[in-house]
């Protein structure tokens, strides 16, 4: 499999491969496409709800808070385990290295 190289937070040089990298591609667009989806998908309700008893911009508002109210909290859930994902595999692999080490 191809290897990308890459930057960590600490500055040093990283391996990643194509496969990872999409994966984490994917993973962040679908979370904004999400979100964009939650907010419009409540915006029109509040826009259908809006023309059906004849109140302008009363339900569309609220429909536009609640849709964005929603998506952000999702937002921050997956972030979240995503972080949480990141950090057992990081565990993980610090295990293997350590034990490579002594195999060597």
């Amino acid at each position: 499999m191809a290897r990308l190289s890459g930057i960590d937070d600490k500055g040093r040089a990283t391996d990643v491969s194509k496969r990872g990298l999409g994966r984490t591609i994917y993973t962040y667009s679908s979370i904004g496409i999400q979100l964009a989806a939650t907010v419009v998908l409540f915006l029109l309700g509040g826009y259908k709800l809006d023309s059906h008893y004849g109140k302008s911009p009363i339900f569309t508002s609220i429909g536009a808070f609640i849709g964005m109210a929603i998506g952000f909290y999702h937002l921050i859930r997956q972030l979240k385990d995503i972080e949480r994902t990141e950090k057992l595999e990081k565990e993980k692999n610090a295990g293997n290295d350590i034990r490579n080490k002594w195999l060597r």
